[in-house]
């Protein structure tokens, strides 16, 4: 009775005794300075955007590790902590691992963005180097066509005043008898001066074609008058074709004496009728 009124305190002293010696061993214990540094990477892996999305499950398994090796290493397990701290670190590395390779990515992402950027810049450079070169030969041609068609304007006045006559065909322009000499298809200085204007504006008017037809008097047989006629239509097309003009543009036929514009009883109205009537079948502008 006496022994177990003895026993129970000192059992309870003593338990008490090996709780507080528990305590204070405890709390002796310092702290682990990898485990330490483990976890103040673990809260600069936390506080990055790219290691906190890529690596979320290292990092969980980082906290779990870590937070296991403080465990073990404040109960005096040394062993067991190196060993949770050592995967702990591991799952760290992952981590920070993952979330270099998603920088990386978004850098590759953004110089490929960058290099795409680049080579839309060049086309659209040349484009526009090519456009300001078609707008500058647009203006030069505009330009061009601007003093063509002032040239052409002052080609169909001189016409108008050389006494051209309006036909069915066309605008007709005559040569008479100053222009050759009697039984001669060769054109005399006043017949290539009346040409002039003529020819200036077919230079001008590709698009203008004409009818040359030669005349003669009644002197003469028919068929001599009427290889004559044509050898002075044929003279007028030579100076035409020497001047630029086209042959395929000049059409030429000799009319003989069929076609008298006088009688031919008299000396006057021979040399009205010894003549070459040159049609413009393209009408200058009114």
């Amino acid at each position: 009775m006496n022994a177990n009124i003895i026993t129970t305190p000192f059992l309870r002293t003593a338990a008490l005794g090996a709780v507080l010696l528990a305590a204070t061993a405890c709390a002796s214990v310092p702290n682990n300075s990898g485990i330490a540094d483990a976890q103040s990477r673990l809260t600069s892996a936390y506080n990055d955007k790219e290691t906190a999305e890529r690596g979320q499950g290292d990092l969980a398994n980082a906290k779990a590790s870590l937070l296991t090796a403080q465990n073990e290493w404040k109960s005096g397990r040394k062993k067991e902590a190196g060993h949770h701290l050592l995967m702990g670190q591991t799952y760290l590395d992952l981590a920070e691992t993952r979330g270099q390779q998603a920088r990386l990515e978004a850098e590759n992402v953004a110089l490929e963005g960058r290099a795409r950027l680049a080579d839309v810049n060049r086309v659209v450079a040349s484009r526009d180097k090519q456009i300001a070169g078609q707008t500058q030969q647009m203006a030069a041609k505009d330009a061009q066509l601007s003093e063509t068609a002032r040239k052409l304007a002052e080609a169909r006045e001189q016409l108008r005043q050389s006494d051209m006559k309006t036909t069915d065909l066309g605008a007709t322009m005559v040569l008479q008898d100053v222009s050759f000499e009697t039984g001669k298809s060769v054109l005399l200085s006043g017949g290539v001066n009346r040409l002039a204007p003529l020819l200036n504006f077919l230079r001008l008017a590709p698009e203008a074609k004409v009818s040359i037809e030669g005349n003669t008097d009644n002197v003469g047989g028919a068929a001599y008058n009427q290889r004559l006629s044509l050898d002075r239509a044929n003279a007028v097309k030579a100076i035409l074709t020497a001047g630029g003009v086209g042959p395929d543009r000049i059409s030429t036929s000799g009319a003989g004496f069929d076609k008298p514009l006088a009688t031919n009883d008299t000396n006057a109205g021979r040399q009205l009728n010894r003549r070459v009537e040159i049609t413009l079948l393209e009408k200058p502008a009114q």
